[in-house]
């Protein structure tokens, strides 16, 4: 089974989880819309991990143009890898024939407990709203801005917020150990709903419960 990544910025979190060398050999390409990251770039060439990189400036994209342009340049990096699921942690709303042909197929890692806080400074709506828990949804991408079906949330008291990174840093080992339910097709869709076989569902940080 292979995966790709769609990133964007500085890329903190797939960067933090390729220093663990996780999985590495499963990784198809990493695709980023931030020519500037090398940290990143460097990374993935020491990896032997294909990486495609694109600047929305140099092709003078505005804003709607930029989420078609990387959805498609995504959508070919899929075809051509023949990459099964495709991780993304990127800033751009994806479209077009990329959400059909790849229906089910695409996780998208989302700071907050959705369906509260969709779209962007989801940590800051949380805190602004005074709410009493923060997390992580990583979820199906569908036709709708952070709509799509959970597969997986963590969970922190809004107490011991302790900046971005305590909230966001919990997606690393959310992202692997969903690798590792999809790489033993536990991950299962019944009537819209997604449950994990033979996964606890007890109240923890992370629900279901980590295995690794």
């Amino acid at each position: 089974m292979k995966f790709g990544f769609y990133v964007s910025g500085s890329a903190e979190r797939l960067k933090q989880f390729l220093q663990q060398r996780f999985e590495i050999e499963s990784i198809a390409f990493v695709l980023i819309d931030n020519i500037d990251n090398q940290d990143l770039a460097t990374q993935c060439q020491q990896l032997d991990i294909p990486y495609y990189s694109y600047s929305y400036s140099v092709f003078g994209l505005k804003f709607k143009e930029q989420n078609r342009f990387i959805s498609e340049k995504l959508l070919e990096l899929l075809q051509k890898t023949n990459t099964d699921y495709c991780f993304i942690f990127g800033g751009r709303i994806l479209e077009g024939d990329l959400l059909t042909q790849y229906e089910k197929k695409m996780i998208n890692f989302h700071p907050s407990l959705l369906p509260s806080f969709k779209g962007t400074n989801a940590i800051d709506q949380a805190l602004q709203n005074h709410a009493v828990l923060l997390g992580n949804s990583a979820h199906f991408i569908d036709k709708k801005v952070d709509n799509g079906t959970v597969i997986m949330q963590s969970i922190i008291p809004a107490q011991q917020f302790n900046g971005y990174h305590s909230v966001l840093d919990l997606q690393i080992p959310m992202l692997k150990q969903i690798i590792l339910w999809l790489k033993d097709n536990r991950i299962k869709i019944n009537q819209g709903k997604i449950e994990v076989e033979n996964a606890s569902y007890q109240l923890d940080t992370f629900i279901p419960n980590l295995e690794i």
